[in-house]
């Protein structure tokens, strides 16, 4: 089915830990020699796998997912609640470079040539508009470091080309839209969006993201507060709450701002019926804990952005999500497309999963894989 006279995208979605499902793919692409792609695009963690799977090194994605990113090191949750610097990507690209097991980014370059590109989707935070730079390039490591960099874990500047860039996903979770801008209508893409148990509601694409993130911070929350172990940091989350009922109307002029002007951009977008219509401020304050991480993260930052705030961010990035899940349930009729997806829920999270979860995901990714490789003949071992 897999034409070598056709171009076709490879097109890897983020999510922290999560990719650990995209690894185990990757590394069944690889133990098969299936590599059809001239255009190769991954946001945030994604953009680490496509690294990997470019340069040929199978493991290194569920190396650094495994033995890096689960140490309090890359991320201390007591660090988070007491509103300091959470989240260490250097220390962790540092390993990217030059740890046991570093990217050959030689062998990168060699095996793209002059007809392949891979690419990394990174966020300007001005415009909260994606752009796409090279992964094997002079600059790798800013690339690498801009994609993943989260904005309410991350709150270092990375600037380069005159602008300040923070994580892909703030606008494109899964660049489709940017392999179909440059021409490539054939695409494989790997997410984390498990198949659906059941046909698509009538919900509006925005509301359903946003509703699907509440539910899973609400479960990410709980999980953080069952690791914590330092004494007092029940008291701190005790005093936080306190804190954030003071708080919250004086949020009240940002919320309309995005409800009337942002989300009404949308609204129009994707057609929702009047009924619809979602008020943001409502829905936040129906839910304590995830108001607190917005509070958090409007409060605390100590970076100045003129006109963007976290708050713009996660609107941006959860509606982009909803269009790109109606491009994947829709594409357009010139579109080839191979959705692989997990075939449940995951076991792991962005951040905090235990090292079981994580190698379940990727052994979940490598059968997925090779039921793909055995339907469309690609059977190597």
């Amino acid at each position: 089915m897999f034409n070598q006279q056709k171009k076709y995208s490879l097109i890897v979605q983020g999510g922290g830990q999560k990719g650990a499902f995209a690894s185990g793919v990757l590394d069944k692409f690889i133990d098969a020699d299936f590599d059809p792609f001239s255009l190769y695009i991954g946001t945030s963690a994604g953009a680490l796998n496509v690294s990997s799977f470019v340069a040929k090194q199978r493991g290194i994605g569920l190396d650094f997912i495994l033995n890096y990113t689960t140490r309090e090191r890359f991320f201390d949750m007591n660090k988070f609640l007491q509103k300091q610097q959470p989240m260490d990507l250097d220390w962790a690209f540092e390993f990217v470079n030059s740890g046991e097991f570093p990217l050959d980014l030689e062998r990168g370059k060699q095996n793209l040539g002059d007809e392949r590109v891979a690419l990394a989707c990174i966020t300007d935070v001005e415009e909260l508009k994606d752009y796409y730079y090279p992964i094997f390039a002079d600059n790798w490591f800013d690339v690498l470091r801009a994609t993943c960099a989260i904005p309410m874990l991350y709150y270092h500047d990375i600037e380069f080309d005159g602008k300040k860039w923070v994580d892909g996903g703030v606008s494109a979770t899964i660049p489709v839209e940017e392999s179909y801008r440059r021409g490539i209508n054939n695409m494989v893409v790997i997410s984390t969006i498990p198949e659906p148990k059941q046909p698509v509601t009538s919900m509006s694409p925005v509301r359903e993201s946003l509703e699907k993130w509440k539910k899973e911070l609400e479960a990410g929350l709980e999980t953080h507060i069952r690791h914590l172990k330092v004494s007092g940091t029940k008291e701190k989350l005790t005093d936080f709450q306190k804190q954030f009922s003071d708080k919250v109307t004086n949020m009240k002029a940002d919320y309309q701002r995005l409800t009337e002007s942002r989300l009404a951009s949308y609204r129009e977008q994707y057609q929702l019926m009047a009924g619809e219509k979602l008020n943001l401020k409502q829905w936040i304050q129906d839910n304590e804990k995830l108001a607190q991480l917005i509070d958090i993260q409007n409060k605390r930052t100590p970076f100045s952005r003129s006109s963007t705030s976290h708050l713009d961010m996660l609107v941006s990035h959860y509606a982009n999500h909803a269009e790109v899940e109606q491009f994947l349930l829709s594409p357009p009729e010139d579109v080839n497309l191979w959705h692989i997806q997990p075939k449940h829920e995951l076991s792991s999270k962005g951040l905090l999963s235990q090292k079981d979860q994580i190698l379940e995901d990727y052994e979940h990714g490598s059968a997925v894989a090779a039921d793909f490789l055995a339907q469309h003949h690609f059977t190597r071992s």
